[in-house]
């Protein structure tokens, strides 16, 4: 994909892109971990971020000679919900001023997240960030969530735009295939503390500050 000098719009993934919550995913997760007595690296609970878990979390496990389903484990863990309620939550730094750049050029803006809808809108208006968002796609709104490209092509068809003439940017690989396949340039942002793998994105983005579109 080609980037377009003025896109038709721009979509945001909302963990670890807009606001610093998989560290939060993380702590949770090794409390379950602990429970059952193991401690698994961090580029090995780094490599659940962006998953659903039901097929990477059976997989550690197996790495430590135990049988736990991803219904098991998520059983004993605490609720993602706690983490866009309780957990300090600020902006990525940079993210308003783009946001404010976007809209002032009227470059539509999009949200497209796996999150459901309740912990997003009130992560969101924690933020107070909801407002800048023209359409705000959760993990609520597709029966098929990233890596397929489902959330994406919802996002475009609510905004009327195309995929070849608009920007993703997202932090994981899931993230990526997803915008990809919708045919979205994509660029992987690795601003956050999690630092996933970006190589498949069209362009590395190290923080807003560096976006430029």
């Amino acid at each position: 994909m080609i980037k377009t000098d003025t896109p038709a719009c721009v979509l945001f993934d909302f963990d670890g892109v807009c606001a610093d919550t998989e560290r939060y995913g993380i702590e949770l997760d090794r409390e379950v971990y602990e429970l059952y007595g193991i401690n698994p690296t961090r580029e090995e609970m780094q490599s659940l971020v962006g998953t659903t878990g039901l097929e990477s979390i059976p997989a550690l496990f197996r790495k430590y000679g135990l049988t736990v389903t991803a219904q098991e484990f998520f059983a004993k863990r605490r609720d993602n919900t706690c983490i866009y309620r309780d957990f300090p939550l600020e902006a990525e730094p940079g993210l308003i001023g783009v946001l404010a750049d976007l809209r002032a050029r009227r470059i539509p803006i999009g949200l497209v997240s796996t999150t459901a809808a309740s912990s997003i809108f009130f992560a969101l208006d924690r933020l107070h960030l909801a407002s800048s968002f023209d359409v705000i796609v959760t993990g609520d709104m597709c029966e098929r969530h990233k890596p397929e490209p489902d959330p994406y092509l919802l996002a475009l068809r609510l905004l009327n735009k195309d995929a070849k003439d608009s920007i993703a940017v997202e932090d994981s690989p899931v993230g990526i295939h997803a915008a990809k396949a919708a045919g979205l340039y994509v660029m992987g942002y690795r601003g956050a503390s999690i630092k996933q793998d970006t190589s498949e994105a069209d362009e590395q983005l190290e923080g807003f500050v560096a976006f430029r579109v």
